[in-house]
């Protein structure tokens, strides 16, 4: 289901990691794609997707420990912009109570100033939905930081977070000397309502997300959803960092993955278990990133380009995963269609496209990271000694 895979797992002072596959598959060659194996390093840059949501949490907590903010604030106070959220308090957005919407679509936009219409325009919705995981909150409170700190986004990452723990190989823009080292998310495969589609607008060191492509297309910053690039080292960097304390205490950290939105409702239908910005560990599995074996104050996120990072602040260990699904890959296919191609019952499998090349798929992809990613890492910390049972 991945065209390649970098792995981590351990503890504030050891950790240990694992590299297999490739970077790209193939490129494109007149119109058409040939083979092209460019093998993962430890260099590899990949984007990290939503990952980058776990960087503004981090953002907000340390403004938090440093009272500059309080979680009683509400988000049109901290910046003017936000007019329709007067009444939105920080802790709403931060722990998903709050649904926001835009009026349209932002990535429907046709230039940055018409998008951030869209975004400074943004409102509480009435909904309840079931499903609470939404860029829109990372989304806003990223102009949020950049307000109350007076400088952007990037800029505080670079001074507060990438400077003090090392993490020189993470870009909101990749250097062009860099761009050879970045993972290929490009010729990403689709089947919506019987059309083939085939995404070949991803260039190297750019977003895959159509939001954060467009939102920092024009300056070396980077969104609160999505947009960030680093390698595995930095992301082990960053998960060591805050599970030693190194960022702001452990009593900060423990505050991530608390429930706060998770509940039964009258239906029968679990709402999903939120914490700030991240996933609580949840009574539905299937709702939540947590691992399974991890514990109450665990904290999860998963990116759409095949990126994973799980903290367990209790156990003292993290889980990691950089991939890149979207490359060469079938990614998104309805489920009424999926039946007509014949793929297994978990997702995996090839199709056949009309131009005769066999696809793999890795729909369903996201369901799968426990059997083949994380109940292996458990073992693995287990017989280390790592963790005890």
């Amino acid at each position: 289901m991945l065209a390649g895979a970098s792995v981590a797992y351990g503890n504030a002072r050891f950790c240990d990691y694992h590299i297999t596959g490739y970077a790209s598959e193939v490129t494109m060659v007149d119109g058409h794609l040939k083979p092209y194996e460019k093998p993962l390093i430890a260099s590899s840059i990949f984007d990290l997707a939503s990952l980058t949501k776990l960087f503004t949490c981090i953002s907000i907590l340390m403004l938090l420990e440093d009272r500059i903010i309080r979680m009683s604030d509400c988000i049109g106070v901290l910046d003017e912009r936000f007019a329709h959220l007067n009444d939105v308090s920080l802790l709403d957005v931060l722990s998903y109570r709050a649904v926001l919407r835009s009026p349209e679509r932002i990535d429907a936009q046709a230039t940055k100033a018409k998008a951030e219409v869209q975004v400074f325009s943004t409102y509480r919705s009435h909904r309840n939905p079931t499903k609470l995981y939404s860029d829109m909150n990372a989304l806003v409170l990223k102009y949020v930081i950049e307000a109350v700190t007076g400088i952007t986004f990037w800029s505080f990452l670079q001074q507060h977070i990438l400077g003090p723990i090392g993490m020189t190989n993470t870009f909101a823009r990749v250097p062009e000397n860099r761009l050879d080292d970045c993972v290929c998310y490009n010729y990403e495969h689709r089947i919506v309502d019987g059309q083939y589609l085939l995404n070949k607008i991803v260039t190297p060191g750019t977003p895959h997300d159509p939001k954060a492509r467009l939102l920092c297309v024009d300056e070396e910053n980077v969104s609160g959803h999505a947009g960030l690039m680093s390698t595995l080292g930095d992301m082990i960097k960053l998960a060591q960092a805050l599970l030693a304390g190194r960022l702001f205490s452990r009593e900060t950290l423990r505050l991530i993955g608390i429930n706060r939105t998770g509940s039964l409702k009258v239906s029968g239908d679990y709402v999903q278990y939120m914490g700030l910005l991240c996933f609580s560990r949840s009574a539905v599995p299937r709702l939540s990133e947590v691992p399974k074996w991890m514990g109450r104050r665990a904290f999860a996120l998963s990116g759409y380009t095949g990126n994973h990072i799980a903290i367990d602040p209790d156990l003292g260990v993290f889980d990691l995963l950089l991939g890149n699904r979207c490359h060469n890959r079938l990614s998104l296919v309805q489920p009424a269609e999926a039946a007509g191609h014949q793929l297994n019952h978990d997702g995996s499998g090839r199709v056949a496209w009309p131009d005769g090349r066999m696809v793999y798929s890795s729909w369903k992809y996201v369901y799968l990271k426990d059997r083949f990613i994380h109940n292996p890492i458990y073992d693995i910390l287990y017989a280390r000694g790592w963790i005890t049972r």
